[in-house]
Parts: C-alpha cells; sequence; structure tokens
C-alpha cells in the first residue's frame, strides 16, 4: 500500500495506552534493535508491532522505542519510562523518505483541517512527537520489495482532552 496515488491518505484515529517502554535514547539503534527482537520473539502473545521510532527534540535524535510487555524486566541496560499513550491520527505508507514526508505532511493537514482534533501538544510533560513503526511481516517484505509503515501523529479531542 502506498499514499503516492493519493491525494489524501485514509487517516485512522487509535488510542494507544500508557506503557512502560525502553528507550534507546541517543545510543546504537542496531544495539537496541538486537534488544527488543530478542524479547519480541519470546512475546507470544503480542498481536501487532510493539516498536515505533520517533524523532526526540530533546536529545537531538532518532529514538526507538519497544513498549515492554507485561513482567519484563530484563531492559537489556536501556532506559524506561512512562509512555503516556493518547489518541493518534495514523495513516499507512511506504517505509521511503519521500512517501514518509508526503503522508506525514498529509496527516498535518488533515489534522489542521479536522473540526473535532487538534495537534497535541509536542512540549510540557507528557510531550508526544510523531512516531512511525513498520507493519509488514519480513515475508511481506520480502514479496513487496519494501515494508509498509504507520505514521502516527499525536492529537487531541478540540479542547485538549486525549
Amino acid at each position: 500500500m502506498s499514499t503516492c496515488d493519493q491525494t489524501m491518505p485514509f487517516v485512522r484515529i487509535i488510542e494507544l495506552p500508557p506503557i512502560r517502554m525502553a528507550r534507546s535514547g541517543n545510543g546504537d539503534l542496531e544495539a537496541f534493535n538486537k534488544y527488543w527482537s530478542r524479547v519480541a520473539a519470546e512475546d507470544k502473545s503480542s498481536l501487532f508491532p510493539r516498536d515505533f521510532l520517533w524523532f526526540n527534540p530533546q536529545l537531538d535524535c532518532f529514538e526507538w522505542l519497544y513498549a515492554l510487555p507485561a513482567g519484563v524486566e530484563d531492559t537489556g541496560g536501556y532506559a524506561t519510562f512512562e509512555f503516556p499513550g493518547g489518541l493518534y491520527a495514523v495513516a499507512a505508507c511506504r517505509d521511503e523518505g519521500a512517501d514518509i514526508e508526503r503522508t506525514n505532511k498529509l496527516i498535518h493537514q488533515w489534522v489542521a483541517e479536522s473540526e473535532q482534533f487538534d495537534q497535541a501538544p509536542s512540549s510540557g510533560p507528557g510531550a508526544r512527537w510523531d512516531m512511525g513503526h513498520i507493519i509488514t511481516p519480513l515475508n511481506a517484505q520480502e514479496t513487496l520489495g519494501y515494508h509498509q509503515m504507520d505514521l502516527f501523529i499525536p492529537i487531541v479531542y478540540r479542547g485538549g482532552q486525549g
């Protein structure tokens, strides 16, 4: 699926729960990938990918996040934090620079034109930033020749709730 041929992507509204996450910080993303991939392989209860990537303006770098399954104490030495959860406007695109940028811009436009939602604050307590995660299983990526990615834009209901 790609949004390249569409004027506006189909935007879904989802709510992520507050959850404890491990984070790469400004460390080696490949090492963090190995850590969370090991934990994910042991997690037989997960229905969806639990990893996310966002640009953390406080660290001025991309930061990989992994929603820890209940009971997991081994953080591989990585810091954890309480992800605040909240509402997100979400759309899928190819995991390719131009499609990511275009889709991200269109989702932000959709939020700006919405009568029900505003963009969530990106600073202060509970700050949330745009993020994404790969939704394609490895064998599908090998067949398609690309990954599909969901982009998550943090939103609140008009009036500040959510």
